[in-house]
């Protein structure tokens, strides 16, 4: 479990850091980068509409279609290398990727207050960020609960996920006196 929480926790000591540094920014500077933004008003206003647009839709794309356990399945048949990956290294790369995608949203963010120099307007995409990761640390929870339930994968130990087929001269004991290689150790009634 330590594994599943460790991006998260970086994430969130990252996504504080960041909040408390646009908090203390000062307010000449956010002056200034009103006064120096490359679009006008309406372009900057459509800029962060649309930036918050597509921090909604990466975030509901990550959280109802990548972070599935019907992906990770897919992409173990697809993939030689992700088949022989043991179950820890898939639930580890699977949390990556996931507080990777929380981390996309404060990059919205951030160009969200370069475009605009409006402080207010960054606080949603913290907020968002916050959701996110919350729902996509119980997606990353269903997809290791449901790994675990998974055969053994490629290299790793077989014998208890594969059924092991008896040899091609084998005859099931209630079978064995209706065969003539069957007969060979039978009492005779001689």
């Amino acid at each position: 479990m330590p594994s599943r929480r460790g991006p998260f926790v970086v994430f969130l000591i990252a996504l504080g850091i960041l909040c408390l540094a646009v908090l203390r920014l000062p307010d000449s500077f956010l002056s200034q980068l009103r006064a120096n933004k490359p679009m006008d008003d309406v372009q900057a206003d459509w800029a962060y509409r649309l930036l918050v647009l597509m921090a909604l839709a990466q975030a509901l794309y990550g959280g109802f279609v990548v972070l599935q356990s019907e992906r990770v399945r897919k992409a173990r048949e697809r993939d030689e290398k992700t088949g022989a990956m043991a179950r820890e290294e898939i639930v580890t790369s699977v949390t990556r990727n996931a507080a990777g995608m929380c981390a996309l949203t404060m990059v919205y963010g951030l160009a969200a207050l370069g475009l605009t120099g409006q402080r207010g307007g960054f606080w949603i995409f913290p907020g968002i960020a916050l959701l996110q990761a919350a729902w996509y640390f119980r997606q990353v929870n269903e997809v290791a609960r449901w790994i675990e339930f998974q055969p053994a994968f490629v290299g790793g130990d077989t014998s208890k996920s594969e059924w092991n087929a008896e040899p091609t001269d084998y005859t099931p004991p209630i079978a064995r006196g209706l065969t003539p290689a069957g007969n060979e150790g039978a009492p005779s009634d001689k």
